[in-house]
């Protein structure tokens, strides 16, 4: 039986044309920017060829395509023969971003490989507010959904159309919702609807809210459901890899050394910061004159991707040096981009919001955390808040499972980081 999205998934001509019209484009146009000949791009579009995977690429690269849309070109352009099985259509199943996710691969791979393979069935994707939780998942689930042909279920705060076409995923969406966000259905009418249908689940930040419900017995009757979950915190359910999302990396110290332009422009938040950047000023690209000024930003923002696109936004108006010497209330203050209408968020506010409603117990970590001048070691930690040392390292399990606290493993001492902008935020009141 042929589902009626993978009939009508539009052939890699149909598709090539339609995006290449999205973008504005003539065949001619399109010819110069993709390096292939008009007569090769009319052949493609008519169908009268078959394209290589390198001329794919080029066009691809050429319709600026990135993420899952670039997935479903290339996969559009190997043939049905070669694609996986498809159940509905995984464009519609994900929240989509308008720009490609940098610095992420490593960890989406990872994740990603972990679902398909059994090895795991649930992942719960913790780490400070702003740090990308959504965004990671949301590329995981594009690309299973595209190679494996999972229908994604998304509850959360992404909106979803999902799989309307095929027949009783919309009863399910209905019945999910009120299992996990407010237990008023019973678990064993969800797992009649899922079966043993392969499936993927997304709850995205639903933990934060409230606690979960029936997803441990999901997991247990419907071999074929895969779970990802976004939170502050790691999902208490038994069998789940918790994996906290860094901020993306910031220049090192061999920056100094080396000053290498070429070497910076490929640290992921310059990256980030330059591509934002770019889109405020178009035509703006990383020279030597603002190398010192970017690298400052990145680091006092901790490579956090909302800050850094907080600040990017600024850029239409300020210096990039006059945004670097900003002092630390000022940043706090920055409205946080691409929040949900309503009450303004800033960045000081999203940063309190991941710890304003911990436990008195590892609150008084991260208030004696701050008091240092240097990162100290566990056991300075501990006999500064004079506490047992494996007290003090529970504590320390659960605020780095937030993103709260970085560990450093330096001449075999454990040193303790803090954010500088939680540092800040736990500063300035």
């Amino acid at each position: 039986m042929v589902h009626r999205a993978e009939a009508e998934a539009p052939s890699f001509p149909e598709l090539l044309r339609l995006k290449r019209i999205q973008a504005g484009l003539t065949q001619r146009t399109l010819a110069d920017l993709s390096t292939i000949s008009p007569r090769t791009i009319r052949a493609l579009e008519s169908g009268r060829v078959n394209a290589r995977m390198q001329t794919v690429r080029l066009l691809a690269d050429a319709l600026r395509l990135g993420g899952l849309p670039r997935e479903l070109f290339v996969t559009a352009a190997l043939g049905p023969q070669r694609r996986g099985p498809a159940v509905g259509d995984p464009d519609l199943a994900v929240p989509r971003s308008v720009n490609a996710l940098i610095g992420r691969d490593t960890e989406v791979r990872a994740m990603a490989g972990g679902l398909e393979s059994d090895h795991r069935r649930m992942i719960s994707v913790c780490g400070l507010p702003g740090v990308g939780k959504s965004r990671v998942a949301a590329e995981m689930a594009a690309r299973l959904s595209s190679r494996r042909g999972w229908p994604v279920l998304w509850i959360g705060s992404g909106p979803v159309a999902l799989d309307g076409q095929d027949t009783g995923f919309g009863s399910l969406m209905t019945s999910l919702r009120l299992l996990v966000e407010s237990g008023a259905e019973d678990v064993s009418t969800v797992c009649r609807l899922i079966g043993r249908r392969e499936v993927l689940l997304v709850l995205d930040g639903v933990a934060d809210a409230k606690s979960a419900v029936g997803v441990e017995e999901l997991l247990t009757h419907c071999p074929g459901v895969r779970v990802v979950s976004t939170s502050r915190a790691p999902w208490q359910v038994a069998g789940v890899q918790g994996t906290v999302v860094p901020p993306l990396a910031v220049p090192g110290a061999d920056w100094e050394a080396t000053r290498s332009l070429e070497a910076l422009a490929g640290v992921p938040s310059v990256r980030l910061l330059v591509d934002r950047l770019a889109e405020v000023r178009p035509g703006f690209a990383l020279s030597r004159d603002d190398a010192e000024a970017v690298v400052r930003l990145c680091r006092r923002l901790d490579g956090l991707p909302v800050a850094l696109e907080a600040v990017a936004a600024r850029f239409r108006v300020l210096g990039l040096a006059q945004l670097a010497d900003a002092p630390a209330p000022d940043l706090l203050d920055l409205p946080a981009p691409g929040r949900s209408a309503g009450v303004p968020v800033t960045i000081g506010g999203m940063i309190r919001s991941g710890f304003e409603h911990l436990d008195a117990a590892r609150r008084a970590v991260l208030e004696e955390l701050v008091r240092f001048e240097r990162a100290p070691t566990v056991t300075e930690a501990a006999e500064a808040l004079r506490r047992p040392l494996t007290q003090v390292v529970d504590e320390l399990g659960g605020l780095m499972a937030r993103g709260l606290v970085r560990a450093s493993h330096e001449e075999a001492q454990t040193r303790l980081h803090l954010p500088n902008l939680l540092r800040a935020a736990l500063t300035v009141r």
